[in-house]
């Protein structure tokens, strides 16, 4: 009988591994030409079960199993195997010696066994993959910040006018989404066809004072995304149309692409799943594209909003903090609210 891998011996077999130049993979065998894990060129970790493509039961798992040939850095021949792709931060190596090892105290022999196996430790990948990807309703999220973002940096020349326009998007740290000059914007997005928004308390749609002492003028910026096939754009391919923008064309990474990424991989706050851009650009749960069905810029202050007014429920004993609210605003309020072209208005913020 085959004797169990060790862990800690995997774990430190895959935390060892160098980042590849290519596409080759340095294979780390656990079950010679059955199951083996390696690292991909973006640092990312990943599992191999050798043979015909497996089932998944968890439709996340299913979003990041690809089953196709691949080829081993040392030359050997290519083979056919299903990957788990897991994430590139250094206690991902764990997370994939702990899938692996215990991939290898099952039967892996044959493909119905090997099906059999998979879906026993089909769980625990889940919870890997669940506490690493985005909710579903972050990355709409994200989409549509990024999609302002890309109006924003469009209408700023090159240089250090796009650097501060970056910093002007504030969504993946606590507090306004945007803050360009005197404007504010807070971003929604939904797949449904109105403009009905979830927010977490009254200060979400209040103007804040600026640094200048000076109240904000706050806008509301809705956005419909509607998952397609074809057309529209992925998250990976919307960073790396923002990535171009932030480009010198030095063909060196600058200072500014780092920071975006940076920014990006902090969206959803400390301890939250991330999207890394270079790691994970090639999981299937980021593979979807959405096109935009509307996208609708308010002027909160229109009285036509009709908003609660923290004064009035002060008046009451509901605490005012402690409320949040969906609103369903009409797409049309006013003869200029919301506003006819919307990227025209940010670049207009954008270039105060």
């Amino acid at each position: 009988m085959r004797t169990p891998l060790s862990f800690e011996a995997l774990r430190d077999q895959l935390a060892a591994l160098a980042v590849p130049a290519g596409q080759a993979r340095e294979l780390v065998w656990v079950v010679p030409d059955r199951l083996g894990a390696a690292m991909t060129d973006a640092g990312a970790f990943e599992i191999f079960l050798l043979g015909s493509p497996l089932q998944a039961a968890s439709p996340l798992v299913a979003g990041n199993l690809q089953h196709d040939r691949w080829e081993p850095i040392a030359g050997g021949p290519p083979f056919e195997a299903s990957r788990v792709l897991l994430g590139s931060a250094a206690h991902f190596a764990a997370v994939a010696a702990l899938i692996a090892t215990e991939l290898s105290r099952l039967d892996v022999s044959t493909a119905t066994a090997m099906q059999r196996s998979f879906n026993e430790v089909e769980p625990i990948i889940e919870l890997a993959i669940r506490r690493a990807a985005l909710s579903s309703e972050a990355i709409l999220g994200l989409i549509a910040e990024l999609h302002v973002l890309r109006a924003a940096l469009l209408a700023t020349a090159a240089g250090d006018d796009r650097a501060a326009t970056l910093l002007s998007w504030r969504g993946w740290a606590p507090g306004r989404d945007f803050v360009l000059g005197g404007h504010g914007i807070e971003v929604k997005a939904t797949l449904g066809a109105a403009s009905r928004h979830r927010f977490s308390g009254i200060h979400q749609l209040e103007p804040q004072l600026l640094d200048n002492a000076c109240a904000e003028r706050l806008h509301l910026m809705s956005f419909g995304l509607e998952p397609v096939a074809a057309g529209g754009l992925d998250l990976p391919e919307l960073v790396d149309d923002l990535l171009s923008l932030l480009s010198d064309d030095r063909g060196a990474r600058t200072p500014q692409q780092g920071q975006l990424l940076a920014m990006i991989a902090s969206y959803g706050g400390a301890g939250a799943p991330s999207y890394e851009h270079d790691a994970m650009r090639g999981w299937n749960v980021y593979q979807q594209r959405f096109a935009i069905t509307f996208a609708r810029l308010y002027d909160v202050a229109d009285p036509e909003m009709r908003l609660l007014d923290r004064g009035l429920v002060e008046q009451t004993f509901v605490v005012p903090d402690s409320l949040s609210f969906e609103l369903a605003v009409p797409s049309l309020l006013s003869a200029f609210n919301p506003v006819e072209d919307w990227q025209k208005e940010i670049a207009a913020m954008a270039r105060e």
